[in-house]
């Protein structure tokens, strides 16, 4: 007859082996992605000027930044105009935002009128105006830093709503609005101007040859990326003007293209609201355009 032998396991050690097989079990395959805070219900959608590029590579990083920064700025913990870097961000926007000081934009008259509301929804228009290389004084030789690159886009957030749900225990001592949907404010500096767009412009660095580029298609069905899109580019200069027409304190001396353009892509009915008017109906979340690679 075969013996059969039993080889018994010290306690100990049979506890930390199925110990880490738990552990095994439960670790996820791969690290938790990035995804957009919940509240945040609008989607970002884009439009160029003919022959301007959404996907190449340098709109790719102009859009995240723009869309990040957005993101960053309503979600900030502090009182600050300046969309800097929080939890919020998508991946890669800390590396790639500009060092601290004058080179930083600044978003101001964009607020949520004091209604701390539950979300935001509705949709964040945005047109590409130019991409290009800036051009150097100096010849170029392959030993040179590699090339910067200059965007100029139009922003507009008429189409966004912010949905305000009143907290009982708060609202006979702090609000008086009622429960609904009430349009963003978009202020500029002086006279208030409101319901127009804002031009942007960044100034942006692209990696040496053989460092990591854009590290995205930048186009899809998702709302917005779960991955590092920026690589190793740098933006070295970002500015959004006020809204009004002229040059607006927050401006940088730069003038605003973007205020009364006839192409303006927000509906007639949701530009110049009154954002003390509650509507019921929420303003429309289109899909977003060119979107982000379907999330995996």
């Amino acid at each position: 007859m075969k013996m059969v032998r039993f080889v018994q396991v010290a306690r100990p050690v049979a506890i930390a082996l199925t110990a880490v097989a738990m552990l095994a079990a439960c670790a996820p395959d791969v690290a938790p992605k990035y995804r957009i805070p919940d509240r945040l219900g609008f989607n970002f959608r884009w439009s160029a000027e003919p022959g301007v590029g959404l996907t190449t590579d340098a709109a790719i990083i102009a859009r995240a930044f723009m869309e990040s920064a957005f993101i960053s700025y309503e979600t900030h913990h502090i009182d600050s105009d300046r969309p800097e870097p929080n939890e919020y961000s998508y991946p890669g926007y800390e590396r790639a935002y500009p060092r601290l000081g004058a080179d930083e934009m600044v978003i101001g008259g964009i607020t949520m009128a004091g209604l701390g509301p539950d979300g935001v929804v509705g949709t964040f228009y945005a047109h590409m105006l130019e991409v290009k290389t800036v051009e150097s004084a100096q010849p170029q030789t392959a030993q040179d830093s590699p090339p910067e690159w200059q965007a100029t886009m139009c922003v507009w957030v008429d189409a966004l709503d912010l949905n305000f749900k009143p907290n009982n225990e708060l609202t006979a001592n702090t609000h008086t609005a009622e429960a609904g949907y009430y349009p963003f404010m978009n202020y500029g500096s002086g006279p208030h101007e409101s319901g127009t767009g804002r031009t942007v412009r960044l100034t942006m660095q692209q990696p040496p040859a053989g460092r990591q580029g854009r590290l995205s298609s930048g186009e899809g069905s998702a709302r917005y990326p779960t991955t590092n899109v920026f690589g190793e580019w740098k933006i070295t200069k970002a500015n959004m003007t006020d809204s009004g027409p002229g040059a607006g304190a927050d401006s940088g001396g730069a003038v605003n293209i973007c205020a009364d353009r006839l192409d303006n892509p927000v509906p007639s009915e949701l530009r110049n609201r009154d954002y003390q008017a509650k509507s019921d109906v929420p303003a429309p979340t289109l899909d977003p355009y060119p979107g982000w690679p379907a999330h995996q």
